[in-house]
């Protein structure tokens, strides 16, 4: 029989029925052979509460989540205290912060001590004068609400010196963050997953091509083949892109958008667009293969070891970052050709280019963010607050999409320069701060990684090129 990891959770029942935390949990702990153990869980009538106190304090794995209900409750501060007391507390305990407190906050710390002083001094006087061997438990608790109020300054102040996830954050990972420290996913299912992935590419792939007849013969033409059925087609286009031959391949989807294009009447509104949109979306679902699969295996890897802060890649291009990203995301890539530019730009990340100075840059990548996101600039007359929450809607709700097509996942590309403004962390925390389910992407100085199967700048330039052919016959 399969074991499974114990691990224990320490938490307020009045924060719990707010947020309804730890059921999220229990229910993302089952996907990874997780036991959750909570009282309502691992105690039957009869138990002694302060049994499972004890056990919960020794467990391998305690997520506890902080409040400031939390802070002020004894039984709560009672199992903080007691794992704190036992060895390995760093490792054994996984802080979550489930509402507005800041223990950076000296103030808020120093209330937290006077909070435990007073019921301390409260809880004495009332016993005073009575005999401590018939008050005996009311003395333990007495007992108790001292070695709480002796312990909490350092116990709070040891809470504000770990690096911590927001709430906003670790619900946008589904928890990953902490659930990779206690078990992280198998690479296996990692793998299995990206096989998945790309099996539903090949099946859309093979949709898109029965959008255009005239398009797929065109393509079938070029490449010389006789083939009959939309398999033999589309499976020879991805055996080909995995034998390093994705350039050819651009090319002569390339050449059979022209043909296919001159083949049309302009009044034929219908088949044009057809024909745009099946070229476009065959591009896009084959570069996905042109990633190397050993090499992805690896990345995700790497991430897990990260606990998804942030995606570390060597050095590509900014339409590189695009194809690896949604490789990773398991979403279908799109580019931007840059008319004043030679750079292909990724389609669903932005970044800040070199020498740029701004007084608010995180308002300035918030607004290019609404306009790659929502496809038009905020206006003087959109309350920017009101855009805000719209854009971080819209980021979250289309990261979660089911649907494969539907499915978008949008990208902070973090810039190699030390003096651009979002090297800064408390701009990068700020912007984390207000779009949680944004990832954050950065390229590695000077790493050289065989990624792609076709190095990544002939790789872009047929991209581009391909675009820019688009671009040149898109009617006016």
């Amino acid at each position: 029989m399969k074991s499974h990891i114990k691990v224990f959770v320490s938490y307020s029942w009045q924060v719990e029925r707010d947020t309804g935390i730890v059921d999220e949990l229990e229910e993302l702990c089952g996907a990874r052979d997780i036991q959750l153990m909570r009282d309502n869980n691992a105690m039957q009538h009869g138990d002694l509460i302060r049994d499972y106190m004890d056990n919960l304090a020794g467990g391998k794995h305690i997520i506890m989540l902080f409040s400031d209900a939390y802070f002020k409750s004894i039984w709560c501060m009672y199992e903080l205290l007691t794992t704190w007391q036992k060895s390995d507390f760093n490792d054994r305990a996984h802080p979550i912060y489930v509402d507005g407190i800041d223990v950076q906050d000296e103030d808020y710390r120093i209330d937290l001590t006077d909070f435990w002083k007073k019921r301390y001094e409260g809880a004495e006087s009332k016993l005073a004068g009575r005999d401590p061997t018939v008050f005996i438990e009311e003395h333990k608790r007495v007992k108790l609400c001292r070695d709480i109020y002796q312990n909490i300054n350092e116990l709070i102040n040891f809470a504000a010196n770990r690096l911590t996830t927001t709430l906003d954050q670790l619900k946008a990972q589904r928890y990953t963050q902490i659930l990779d420290r206690i078990q992280p996913k198998r690479l296996d299912d990692q793998a299995n997953g990206d096989a998945v992935f790309l099996a539903e590419i090949k099946t859309l792939l093979a949709v898109d091509l029965k959008k255009s007849e005239l398009f797929r013969d065109q393509i079938i033409k070029n490449c010389g083949l006789n083939v009959t059925d939309d398999e033999g087609l589309h499976g020879y286009l991805i055996d080909k892109c995995l034998d390093g031959q994705f350039v050819e391949i651009i090319q002569n989807l390339q050449s059979a958008f022209v043909n296919s294009y001159d083949e049309l009447v302009s009044s034929d509104i219908t088949g044009i667009r057809k024909l745009y949109q099946t070229a476009e979306d065959a591009l896009a679902k084959l570069v996905l293969f042109n990633v190397k699969n050993e090499w992805m295996a690896q990345h995700r890897s790497e991430c897990m070891q990260n606990h998804g802060s942030e995606q570390v890649l060597p050095g590509m291009s900014f339409g590189g970052v695009e194809v690896v990203v949604s490789r990773h995301a398991q979403t279908i890539p799109r580019f931007k050709y840059g008319s004043h530019d030679l750079n292909l730009q990724g389609g669903k990340g932005v970044t800040l280019e070199s020498g740029y100075h701004s007084k608010d840059v995180v308002r300035d990548i918030i607004k290019r963010l609404f306009q790659r996101v929502m496809d038009q600039e905020i206006s003087s007359q959109v309350d920017e607050t009101r855009a805000l929450d719209i854009l971080q809607r819209t980021i979250k709700q289309r990261k979660q999409q089911k649907n494969l097509k539907l499915r978008k996942n949008y990208f902070l590309l973090l810039p190699d320069d030390s003096t651009s403004p979002l090297s800064d962390a408390t701009v990068q925390k700020e912007i984390r701060k207000l779009l949680p389910d944004l990832s954050f992407i950065r390229i590695k100085s000077g790493a050289c990684e065989e990624t792609f199967i076709v190095e990544d700048a002939e790789l872009m330039v047929a991209i581009s090129d391909f675009y820019k052919t688009l671009e040149e016959y898109k009617p006016k």
